[in-house]
């Protein structure tokens, strides 16, 4: 017996059908945040500050003012009028105010980049030219950016709800005992997201009713949440808030919360009366809109001759904000990957003057899964056994530390699958023993995991009489193609075409979504639609003649069919109903609650797979070809499913081998803002990568019975690329990125 009961879906779900908005973007015709037309536009750019710790003396605007195009400068002086609404961190996130630290409002100064003031000029060029000639004067203070100077001394709260310190068993005493011991620190430097589009909001304060209406079109992963934290902000009615976002072009995170250019462009409409669009500059986005953490961790694992697991240690730290608190909890996929009857996981953290990391895709399992399933190669190797076969003499019966069975856990299938396809058996486990010319050639598998995340979403649907169905959910579309499934979805539960379906999103002026994070989107916008149509089941019954053999049905007895009603007892058509009931279209509202306790422990699993060359005399590494093989649950649709996966895995590319945010801690600023040097990959990075899937349905997680698809396919990349490189080579490399110099070393 399962959570929920199963869906016979046998219509467009898992059909590769193109995604709706694809000719839109291709043709360019797709309008991104900065593009909406807007009339009397002004421009909005911060002026950040140059040092990272200290306090403004004084901000002297005398020669930004006289600049041509420029209306004015926003300082704490002149800053409208707001309340200091806490941030999201401070309230579980039921704010979206990504910091305590607002736009042009302070006088202390707390990381290079805060934004310190803002020109509002008539051109980009015009406000970007005199930001350059606001000069500020500052009494400087001592700071530390670097992880490794400051101190280790703060334990977070909670940990994705789990305490900060996990103890079974004696773990500490199990590892002195056990025949075979891997104890190893992984360092990690700090990554920022770079995502294509940058950040922008464009802010218009008008009346609504006699009231102040404030409508704010932003590049935003969390549009209800941001509507209600504007109310707050400006001490009005959401209700006399509209946030807007049709599309946003790439995110990972970075997008989640209400960053302080959002703000800025809210102050300066208020004090100009005229619309004001804030785009963040590249540079800008190194200090303005979020990164993922440095970490420190160390990983130990005790096993016996055999390869059974006897101990687990797991302990480390990051980094958050001085004035502000994010929490990587990077030890989470550790409490349930494998089985140990003696488990330790610690996680302390430190603070910097950095601006508040933030979530940055799949935040916690990332960095997290690189330490552990490094480590468990390293075990491997050791022990002489099989990485897949370790793995397996180590699956867990439940999650030990939530003391549940899981929903599903298809990791064995996804290894065994993956290998299979990959030739796995024909790697020679020996490292150094193969070659191609200059180039020695490794192989390297690890884990992927990722926990099931929804959130409260409601969606109305709208079933027209000429056939037609409409989706309306204030969602959100960053690029994973929410209208497309979402529609197929749909038709599939009522037994149309999809090209009958359409959906609106990202407009507070729908009913209210869940934020767009945690690989949530589908199951939260499903398990609405869901609701939804078993509620449109009923409203239909509601409007059968009573000479219809339909007449006095019960809802469990009613299932829709090609378009129809049908029942044992007979059959009517849908759109005949509404036409002879004098309607032109019957709309109902679904929700997903959110969710209580489960019995069940809910996560995706898969399979990473690696082959690399690597040129010892260069430190060069060349990634050849990779698979991967996920348990996710039903794919809603197999082209941008396999799209998803695809982008995880480059991303995990780029984090592996490239990606490192530099800097001068001396100055306690960035060195690389910018695309030139903080290296991301491109397609001639990238090999042939191959992506397969183990559709089975999991209806004690989900609704829908699909679990996230967005994050997995990054958490095993880095591990796998590592043990590839130690296969290939014999050297076992444990920070990030795997650079030439770490392979020359």
């Amino acid at each position: 017996m399962t959570n929920f009961s199963s869906l016979d879906l046998k219509g467009p779900v898992g059909k590769p059908l193109v995604r709706v908005s694809g000719r839109e973007k291709v043709t360019g015709t797709a309008t991104f945040t900065a593009e909406w037309p807007m009339e009397n536009v002004l421009h909005v750019v911060a002026v950040p500050a140059t040092i990272p710790h200290g306090t403004v003396r004084n901000i002297d605007t005398s020669e930004a003012a006289k600049m041509a195009g420029v209306r004015l400068v926003i300082t704490p002086e002149n800053v409208p009028k707001f309340t200091r609404v806490p941030s999201g961190s401070e309230t579980n996130f039921s704010t979206s105010v990504a910091s305590s630290l607002f736009p042009a409002a302070e006088k202390e100064v707390f990381h290079a980049g805060q934004y310190l003031a803002g020109v509002v000029a008539e051109s980009f060029t015009a406000a970007r030219d005199a930001a350059l000639q606001v000069k500020i004067d500052y009494e400087t203070k001592s700071h530390v950016t670097d992880i490794d100077k400051a101190p280790a001394d703060e334990r977070p709260e909670k940990l994705m709800g789990a305490p900060p310190v996990i103890t079974i068993g004696d773990a500490e005493q199990a590892l002195q005992e056990s025949e075979v011991v891997i104890d190893s620190d992984y360092p990690l430097i700090g990554n920022h997201h770079n995502p294509i589009e940058p950040h922008a909001a464009i802010a218009h304060w008008t009346t609504k009713n006699d009231k102040p209406f404030l409508t704010v079109y932003e590049t935003s992963q969390s549009l209800s949440v941001a509507q209600a934290s504007y109310a707050k902000v400006f001490g009005i009615d959401p209700k006399q808030v509209r946030v807007i976002c049709k599309y946003v072009g790439g995110a990972f995170g970075s997008k989640g919360l209400m960053w302080p250019h959002a703000l800025l462009a809210c102050f300066a409409a208020k004090l100009t009366g005229q619309p004001c669009k804030c785009v963040v500059t590249r540079s800008q986005m190194y200090g303005g809109t979020g990164h993922r953490t440095p970490i420190r961790q160390r990983v130990a694992i005790g096993a016996n001759k055999q390869g059974k697991i006897q101990s687990i240690i797991h302990d480390g730290y990051a980094s958050t904000a001085i004035k502000d608190t994010y929490t990587e909890a990077f030890t989470a996929a550790t409490r349930m990957m494998y089985h140990t009857d003696h488990l330790r996981l610690d996680q302390k953290q430190c603070r910097l003057h950095t601006q508040m990391p933030t979530f940055m895709r799949a935040p916690a399992e990332t960095p997290g899964m690189f330490a552990l399933e490094s480590a468990i190669d390293e075990l491997a190797v050791k022990l002489n056994i099989d990485p897949i076969e370790l793995r397996r003499r180590n699956e867990p019966e439940r999650d030990i530390h939530a003391n549940k069975p899981f929903s599903s856990r298809l990791l064995l299938q996804c290894l065994d699958a993956g290998a299979k396809r990959f030739g796995w058996s024909e790697r020679k486990r020996e490292p150094r023993s193969q070659r191609d010319g200059n180039w020695l050639i490794g192989q390297g598998v690890a884990a992927a995991t990722y926990p099931y995340f929804t959130f409260p979403t409601k969606a109305r649907v709208t079933v027209h009489a000429d056939g037609r169905v409409k989706i309306d959910c204030c969602s959100q579309e960053i690029g994973t193609g929410t209208r497309t499934a979402q529609s197929q979805l749909l038709a599939d539960i009522l037994d149309i075409p999809a090209s009958r379906v359409s959906m609106e999103l990202g407009d507070t002026a729908l009913p209210k979504g869940g934020i767009s994070g945690g690989s949530a989107t589908s199951a939260s916008v499903g398990g609405a639609l869901r609701d939804a149509a078993e509620k449109l089941k009923s409203r239909l019954i509601g409007l059968v003649p009573a000479d219809s053999a339909l007449s006095g049905a019960k809802v469990e007895e009613v299932r829709f069919e090609n378009g129809n009603l049908v029942s044992s007892k007979g059959s009517i058509a849908i759109e005949d109903l509404l036409s002879d009931a004098m309607k032109d279209s019957v709309s109902v509202s679904g929700e997903l609650k959110a969710s209580k306790d489960s019995s069940v422990s809910k996560h995706s699993f898969g399979a990473t797979f690696v082959e690399v060359a690597v040129d010892e005399e260069f430190g060069l590494i060349r990634m050849r070809r990779m698979l991967g093989c996920y348990a996710c649950g039903t794919i809603l649709n197999a082209k941008t499913g396999r799209s998803q996966f695809i982008g995880g895995m480059i991303m995990g590319i780029g984090h592996a081998l490239q990606e490192a945010t530099h800097w001068d801690h001396r100055l306690g600023r960035i060195t690389n803002d910018n695309l030139a040097e903080y290296h991301v990959p491109v397609n001639a990075d990238i090999p042939d990568i191959d992506i397969m899937w183990i559709d089975t349905a999991d209806y004690d997680a989900s609704p829908i019975g699909a679990k996230g698809i967005g994050e997995i396919s990054i958490t095993g990349v880095a591990a796998a690329v590592a043990n590839a490189v130690h296969h290939a080579t014999g050297k076992r490399i444990r920070s990030l990125p795997l650079t030439p110099e770490k392979v020359i070393a």
